[in-house]
Parts: structure tokens; sequence; C-alpha cells
């Protein structure tokens, strides 16, 4: 070959094989440093074979001997400074295999020294490569660098399994101006995370651009902005500005997790979340205390309650009766989600009852119902007490008849001790008086679920551990359903897709998604197989029409803890802006509803069948998610 394309030829191949280097080193720096010692190892073993017999082949005698064992060592030393003594070899051998295994302990010797020097510095380097170049599938960008962002990384790579990471899956942690950010390289080392640290001139915008956002179609993006820190609002407007001038293909529509410590940030990306045209983004607005309370109900679901008494037609004995003890943040959640879930049907016709204790409701109580002002007139019957606790007016309560048939407990008062001493006390007075003691949940701050035998209705709830993890967060499980939901009618009365949709709508299908497993039991504990198998949940039309208005207490219920209230404008069926929908009203009322939009509109809707339609469905909802599980995937 001629020397001018030896030059370009060999300079190609040594460019290719470190960059093959880059990609091919482990993502843990242990791992990268057990391969470092075993290739040192087979070089300078290799090394010192192959020198020592060229120089004792050459030499006689005890000092010869000594003088080679030294010579080797020294030759063996310049192998991993780029420095060969070939001729010793030469001059022993000419055996072709024999000079290639010479020459492969030479480039062992250098990918020893390159692997250690990109273990030791150049980590950064591996990094930027991986970002820029990698072959990852998934992009997580999560801005924060608490335990419970690196967490919420680890178990997103290893999908809530912490054996074995997925490669298909980068994990790229912004950090904050306090991190560390070599101590956090070696925290996700080991399941491969890559770790920036922005400034005035890098931000968030700067990384989105780094990693392919809007440039990659075979990638998809998940921002996740974490509750510590001060400028959530603000981040995700800038990730939904960079979507808006560079997500140009469905693929690079990202996931925006937006953690909200204050009603302000809420409205803020509840704002951008609206504006579908302007900002193509899917706006996931989270809550720590709302994941947890949803985290218990999905542990300890209303619908379990014993005192229920549930027929063979889906009908409850009596309503759902709650006392909630405690309003502040955690109260007032628990308040919300027990109402969403707590919605149905029941033979004397009664509705929802919650008795709400605090030592300060006079204030608490005018600003949940200005916030809410349909959930009384609709869902449940609201007792605002000011009692304290620790006060013998709050035993009478207990003994009270009215508390009797109480289902749910939440305790969430100022201390955990505290919470834990009444609960206990809640417990002995059922105890003393023989009665079915209701589920008790006690909230205890970073604490783990109570790990107790099956009947005993005594927990705790609190463990931020328990939510921050892959399914929790990112909840591609639950996001399938409800995706089948939307799909489903789609299909059916045409619309929009799940990407398309603003956040309140895909709020309301992953609403409807969440309570389906309330729904199987209703409709006689039946499974998912049994639901898809049979093609409907019930071959009765009373008991189907028994669940579709549990669908709609539901539904109203959803709509009310939203902040909706009832229209009276017959002219549109809902007013987003201002919270308002005709639909919000008794089951009764419906066809009257249905009646004058029609008149005024001139559309043909039967509000009643919108119900009776979900419940037809779910097991088209099931098989749906059950198809897109095995590896149909769509956004």
């Amino acid at each position: 070959m001629p020397l001018y394309l030896l030059w370009p030829a060999t300079i190609i191949l040594s460019l290719t094989f470190a960059v093959c280097l880059l990609f091919l080193m482990p993502r843990d720096r242990r791992k990268r440093l057990k391969i470092c010692g075993l290739l040192l190892g087979l070089s300078v073993g290799g090394g010192l074979f192959f020198y020592s017999f060229s120089y004792i082949s050459t030499g006689a005698g005890l000092a010869d001997t000594l003088f080679a064992a030294l010579r080797s060592i020294f030759s063996t030393a310049r192998m991993f400074i780029i420095g060969d003594d070939y001729g010793a070899l030469i001059q022993v051998t000419e055996n072709l295999l024999w000079q290639i295994l010479f020459w492969f302990c030479h480039v062992l010797a250098l990918i020893t020294i390159q692997a250690a020097l990109i273990s030791s510095f150049g980590w950064q380097t591996v990094d930027f490569f991986r970002l820029r170049f990698g072959l990852h599938r998934e992009v997580y960008i999560i801005k924060g660098s608490d335990n419970y962002a690196l967490m919420l990384g680890e178990n997103i790579s290893t999908h809530d399994d912490t054996r074995k990471p997925d490669r298909n899956r980068l994990i790229v942690f912004l950090l904050n101006e306090n991190g560390d950010m070599k101590k956090t390289h070696e925290k996700v080392a080991h399941f491969g995370g890559v770790v920036k640290m922005p400034d005035k001139k890098n931000g968030l915008k700067h990384y989105l651009k780094e990693s392919g956002l809007g440039k990659r179609r075979g990638k998809k993006y998940y921002i996740v902005l974490t509750p510590n820190e001060a400028s959530v609002a603000d981040d995700a407007f800038i990730a939904a500005e960079y979507a808006k001038a560079n997500a140009r293909h469905i693929n690079n529509i990202p996931n925006i997790f937006a953690f909200v410590s204050s009603e302000w940030d809420r409205e803020q990306i509840e704002y951008l979340a609206q504006k579908k045209d302007k900002y193509p983004c899917i706006f996931h607005i989270i809550s720590e205390t709302d994941l947890l309370i949803r985290q218990m109900l999905a542990k300890y679901p209303p619908y379990k309650c014993p005192g229920l008494n549930f027929d063979k037609t889906g009908a409850a004995e009596r309503s759902f009766n709650v006392m909630i003890l405690g309003f502040g943040t955690i109260g007032q959640q628990a308040l919300l989600r027990l109402i969403m879930n707590g919605q149905f049907v029941t033979r004397d016709k009664s509705r929802m009852r919650a008795i709400v204790a605090d030592r300060e409701i006079e204030h608490l109580e005018e600003h949940f119902r200005h916030c809410y002002p349909a959930l009384e007139e609709l869902c449940c019957e609201i007792e605002f007490l000011n009692y304290d606790v620790r006060d013998e007016n709050f035993f009478r309560l207990l003994n009270h008849d009215k508390s009797r048939d109480t289902d749910y407990i939440i305790v969430a008062l100022d201390g955990n001790e505290e919470n834990k001493q009444v609960a206990l006390d809640i417990r002995l007075n059922y105890t003393r008086r023989n009665l079915p003691l209701p589920f008790i949940a006690v909230s205890e701050k970073n604490a783990g679920f109570h790990e107790s035998k099956q009947d005993d209705r005594l927990f705790t709830f609190g463990c931020l551990e328990e939510i921050y993890k892959d399914s929790v967060i990112i909840r591609e499980e639950a996001n399938r359903m409800a995706k089948a939901v939307n799909e489903t009618y789609k299909n059916m009365y045409g619309g929009q897709s799940w990407h398309e949709l603003d956040w309140f709508t895909q709020e309301s299908n992953r609403a409807s998604a969440d309570f389906i497993p309330a729904m199987l039991y209703l409709a006689g504990e039946i499974t998912e197989e049994e639901a898809v198998k049979a093609g409907k949940l019930t071959g009765d039309v009373d008991h189907t029409e028994i669940l579709a208005q549990t669908e709609h207490l539901r539904w109203n219920a959803f709509h009310a803890a939203m902040g909706y209230r009832r229209s009276f404008d017959m002219t549109r069926r809902k007013d987003p802006a201002a919270k308002l929908h005709i639909c919000l009203a008794p089951w009764d009322e419906l066809d009257e509803i249905s009646k004058k939009y029609n008149e005024t509109t001139g559309e043909n809707r039967d509000f009643k069948q919108n119900d009776r339609d979900v419940i037809e469905n779910i097991p088209g909802f099931l098989k749906e998610a059950k198809e897109k599980r095995k590896g149909i995937k769509y956004i």
C-alpha cells in the first residue's frame, strides 16, 4: 500500500479503535477497574514471557540469565509507554504466530493504559460520547441531586429492579449549585448515570440540545423536575419552549414530570399544559403528598372496606364513611382522593359522608369550600368540627352513633408520635366497644408501610422511598391503561391521539383507568382475564345500570375534586377555563340535561349512555392495554 494511503488508514483505524473503546467501557467504575486489572495482568505476563524467552535465548551462564530477567522487566515496562524491543524477539524466532502474540501483548498494554486513563480522568469524556452518540432509545433528564433524585434515576434505569440496568435507558442528572459532581458520579456509575453541572451559560436548554431532543427520531425524552428545585415552573417553561421550537416528530415530544410544592407552581404548569396547540409536550403535574396517598389507597382501596357489603348488582348496603383528623395538606389531599375513590351506589340512597376535625378548622374550612364548591353538593356530606383530638370531646365523637359506621380514618396531625398515639387510642376505643376496626391510616413522615397481618387494619404511610420509583413516577403501566381508554374511544367515536390531549383530559383518562379494579370487584370480583375473555363485565342489565351509575358518581367526584362546578349554559358541554360542565349533576337529571342540550345545539347526545359506554368498554380497555404491554408502543 502506498505511504500516502497508509498514514490516513492508520489514523482512521486508531480513531475507530479509540471510539469503540469508549463505547465498550463498562458504565460501572468498579467494573472498569477490574477490567483494567485483568488487562494489566495479561499484558505484563505476556510481556515478561516473550522478553524473558528472547533475552535468555541469546545468552549463557548465570550472569546473562540475571541480565535477561532485568532486561525483560525493563522492556515490559516500555510496553506501557508505547515502546518495544521487537529486535530481541526477531533474533531468536521468525515464527509468525509468536510475532502475532507478541504484538497482541503490546496492544493489551495500550488498551490497559487507555482504559486506566479513561477510568481515572476521562469519565466526563465517556459521558459526553454516550450522551451525544449513545445507542440508547430513551433519555431521562432529572434535574436535582438529592438522594431521592438519585434513587429515582436508579429505579428508572433498572425498572425498579436493582439487579440489572436497562442499557436502552440513559439517565442524565443535572445537579443544583450545591451538588458534588464527582461524588454524584461515583454514586450513579453502577447504573451508568451521566452527571452534568448546569451554570449560567449551560442550563437546561443546553443539555436538552446536547441530548438530541428534536433531532433524533428514534429516541424518547423524559424530563423530571424534582421538588427541591425552586425553579420548577420556570424549567417547565424552558423545556416547553425548546420542544415548541425543536420537536418536529411525535417521538420527539417530551414527557415533562413537574413536582409541585405550591398552588402557584401548579397553576403555572397547568397553564402550560392546557396550551397543547402551542407547547407539544405531555405534562405530568406531580405532588409528593398526592402520590403517597395514591399508593396508600392502591394497597387499601375503599371498595375493600367490609362494612359496605356490596350485593350482586354492585350496590353497597350503605355509603362510604371517612374521618379525617388533621386538615393540613395531607388531610385535604387524603379527603379528595377518598372522595374520588369512594363513590358507590347505595341501597339506602345515602351519599358518602366525611367528618373532618382540626384545631383550626374555621380557617381551613372556608378555603376548602372555596376551592371545591361542588364536592358537598354532589359527592359527599362533610361535617367540619373544631376538635382537639386529645380533648374529651373527641372521644365523645368516637362513641357517637354517627361515627359507628366509619370505614376509613386518616390521622394526619402535627407530629409522628402524636399521630401514632391517637391511632392507638382509636383502636382501643373500637376494641372496647366490640366494633369492627376501620382502616386507620397513620401519617408518619418518611415512614414505611406497616408490615401487618392481613386482618390488621392499622398502618402507616409516608415513605418517600415508596414513590420515587419508575412504576410510580413514570407510570408506564398506568399510562398504558389510560392510553387504552382514550384509544378505544378514539376508534369508536373519533377524537384526538394521546399526545394531542390536554393535561386535564389525560388526567381524566387516568382516573377512569385507576377505578377499573373497583369496577371489576363490583362486577363480581372478576379478573382482568375473565373480563377480556367474556367481552363484558356482566350480562345482567340491572347490574350494568348500577355500574354505569357508579361510573357517573366517580366522574362527578373527579371533576368536583379538580375544582369544577355545574354549568347551566346549554350552548356547550364544558368550559375548561372557568371549570364548568353541564353533566356535573345527579344521574336522574341527565335525561333532562341531554334533552335541553340537544334542543339548543341540534346534536343528538345521551349523557347517560356515555357512562354505560364506559362500563361496556372496560373489557376493550383491558384488551387494548394487554396488546400494548406486549410491545406495541405509542405516545
